[in-house]
């Protein structure tokens, strides 16, 4: 049981840095482009790794923890100077990622029959909607009103490309995803499996120490990205 726990830690401490390392140097590329393609990217993207801590652990609390420990090192931006909304409203929502998807993992593994296509659709389109929904009434309610009056259910033409527009497409991203999941996956399942074989040839304190020492190492260096970009 010990080993076990340890064992989600570690998969929840490198999905998690993985995440953190790709929004930083991603994030930052992506404001260099003259147009606004970001929104097209962060959800699909932050579905796939907190996905694979899933796929790691079997676990929906692991997407949870993923995205908690996302969003405690996002707020670590608050030491820096700048808009606290742009701090405080980026860990929220990925709070709220994390959770809805937690709990569509935690529903449809329970399910004895597996999803037909439509069923899968419906589930992404659900699963997006939930966390933009969450995300609007911690707007509506708990955020003062100068917050309020620059975020995206200030206007009309602020929330109708957030619920719909966005939502839709960003959906039919993750669907895409998910039928093509075999494929992508395949580098990754070698990567993984070559790693496993290396890390059989050491002691498994030793193991423990390179795995849990690497996830320290890519935390850090994620905080380091969140300071310098």
């Amino acid at each position: 049981m010990a080993a076990a726990r340890r064992f989600r830690v570690f998969e929840v401490l490198i999905w998690a840095a993985l995440w953190g390392i790709f929004e930083a140097t991603a994030g930052y590329l992506l404001h260099l482009l003259p147009v606004n393609i970001g929104w097209l990217i962060w959800y699909p993207a932050a579905c796939f790794f907190m996905a694979n801590a899933y796929r790691r652990t079997g676990s929906p609390a692991s997407i949870a923890l993923v995205g908690l420990l996302s969003a405690s090192i996002k707020l670590l931006n608050l030491l820096l100077p700048g808009r606290i909304d742009r701090v405080i409203n980026p860990a929220v929502s990925i709070v709220f990622e994390s959770l809805t998807m937690a709990a569509a993992a935690a529903v449809l593994r329970r399910r004895a029959r597996p999803m037909t296509p439509a069923a899968q659709a419906i589930a992404a389109l659900l699963m997006n909607t939930g966390w933009r929904v969450l995300y609007m009434l911690y707007l509506l309610f708990l955020v003062p009103d100068w917050m309020r009056q620059i975020s995206v259910i200030s206007s009309a033409e602020q929330l109708f490309p957030f619920l719909v527009t966005q939502n839709l497409a960003t959906s039919a991203v993750l669907y895409a995803g998910y039928l093509c999941r075999s494929i992508a996956l395949r580098p990754l399942a070698a990567a993984e499996r070559k790693l496993a074989n290396a890390l059989r040839m050491v002691p498994r304190r030793g193991a423990r120490a390179i795995k849990f020492g690497a996830a320290g190492i890519m935390l850090c260096f994620w905080v380091l990205l969140d300071f310098l970009l």
